[in-house]
């Protein structure tokens, strides 16, 4: 059987972890940058990949838990 694509995303990083990425949609275009703790430069008003993937990873886990 085989499985039928019902969503793709796209999207772009330039910088690396202190840099700029956004999606091809638009929908998200967030400035990157690795926190002091982890010896990077922490600027004000960034996020990290870390913080993407525990929000995307967090929504995906409450809507199954939430069928």
């Amino acid at each position: 059987m085989a499985i039928k694509t019902l969503f793709t995303a796209h999207a772009t990083a330039e910088g690396g972890r202190n840099g700029h990425s956004k999606a091809d949609d638009g929908l998200i275009s967030v400035d990157l940058s690795v926190p002091k703790a982890m010896g990077g430069p922490g600027k004000e008003g960034t996020t990290t990949p870390e913080h993407l993937f525990a929000a995307g990873y967090a929504a995906c886990f409450g809507g199954a838990a939430d069928y």
